[in-house]
């Protein structure tokens, strides 16, 4: 029994494990990368060169914008018509390097560009380092960078239509082609992101897989280990030493009236999931069929049934069921080998179970009572076809 019940486990399992290992193998192939970066840590972005920054992260100090260049606009639309818009997204010119490697070099170096996409949260503070920027360019006084902001992000190459508007930008400063290709790094920094997403998708992505591959592990494991039986062999040895013996042969020989529902003489086994239930026969109170009517626009759309089933302390388990034949099956298999349980469903039957459980188990062992005597009546008759013919005729 328990071997047959491990390898019903593992097939119950084993689709969900598949699922999880898939989803999680490609979360990791895909943000891994990104994660990767991110837990190796930024590098000063002002100690970089223009050979040097590509697929860089970096940190970088921002106090002086050479303009900017293009500004991303998110719309909101409601059943197709434009509600608002807004600026979610700034792309700053900034210098490679920083703005002291040009001030204190020796030599005189050519001022070298790259993008840095500054999102919507940081306006307020790129606000006033436009305006310094503003002042510096017509003074040259550092005293006017009186602001900065400390930003990270990967860089990451720009994409064409981003390169269009950034190409535009300088032409409109008198950059030629030549000077553009030269001065202009194609690149960007992506504020708070990596390559593929911001950091705190990265994190959550890499997170989740790690989570999905643990859950399918342990799912797999227990499966393999029969740990969704522990449940059912503890509950069987706390009834006595041979019981689970007792339950084993009852398990073989058990009908199974709805798939994964086997009722014994002595037992019900509930192997509809990958956890198996055991429930004592002698201990089944009242079960009913629990029918769930799915409803779109007024109209039922599909029916789900289910058996509610209480035992006599009370606690209600509900057992899946594929349809109302095989709920009919279920219960009339139940009502042969309980005979002091109740079955079927009405108003006054909840009333009594839930506020007068004493009346209702009297009630239950009245019927009992009745069955056994009946079944009594029923064997002694069977037992002697002949007893009440005339034994002269």
């Amino acid at each position: 029994m328990l071997q047959k019940l491990k390898s019903t486990s593992l097939k119950k399992v084993l689709p969900w494990v598949i699922i999880m290992f898939i989803i999680s193998a490609g979360l990791l192939i895909y943000f891994g990368p990104d994660f990767i970066t991110w837990a190796k840590g930024p590098v000063v972005f002002e100690e970089l060169t223009m050979d040097e920054i590509e697929d860089q992260y970096v940190t970088m100090t921002f106090e002086l914008s050479w303009g900017t260049y293009a500004t991303q606009v998110t719309t909101t639309t409601r059943n197709g018509a434009k509600v608002s818009e807004r600026d979610s997204m700034q792309y700053h010119a900034v210098l490679v390097g920083g703005l002291d490697r040009y001030l204190n070099s020796e030599e005189d170096l050519y001022w070298e560009f790259i993008g840095l996409a500054l999102p919507s949260k940081y306006f307020g503070t790129a606000k006033v380092i436009d305006r310094n920027s503003d002042d510096f360019f017509e003074s040259y006084d550092l005293r006017t960078l009186d602001t900065t902001l400390q930003v990270t992000g990967q860089i990451c190459p720009m994409e064409d239509d981003m390169l269009r508007y950034y190409r535009s930008f300088f032409r409109e400063a008198d950059y030629t082609d030549e000077e553009f290709a030269a001065y202009c790094a194609p690149y960007y920094i992506k504020v708070d992101g990596l390559k593929r997403a911001s950091v705190g998708v990265v994190l959550t992505m890499n997170a989740t897989a790690a989570i999905l591959f643990v859950v399918a592990l342990f799912k797999l494991i227990k499966a393999l280990t029969g740990g969704y039986q522990k449940k059912l062999i503890k509950a069987l040895k706390a009834q006595g030493e041979t019981e689970l013996e007792r339950a084993d042969s009852d398990y073989e020989t058990a009908s199974e009236p709805s798939k994964g529902l086997r009722i014994g003489r002595n037992y019900m086994f509930d192997c509809t999931g990958a956890k198996t239930e055991v429930y004592p026969l002698r201990q089944v109170a009242w079960a009913y069929i629990h029918q769930t009517d799915h409803k779109k626009y007024g109209r039922t759309v599909g029916t789900t049934y289910a058996i509610m089933m209480y035992t006599e302390d009370k606690k209600q388990h509900s057992l899946a069921v594929l349809d109302k034949s095989s709920c009919d099956q279920v219960i009339d298999e139940l009502s042969r080998k309980c005979p002091a349980g109740i079955f079927g469903y009405s108003d006054q039957l909840k009333q009594l179970f839930n506020k007068n459980y004493d009346e209702f188990t009297r009630l239950r062992r009245q019927k009992e009572a009745e069955t056994n005597q009946t079944q009594g009546f029923t064997d002694t008759f069977s037992a002697d076809p002949y007893q009440n013919q005339n034994p002269y005729v």
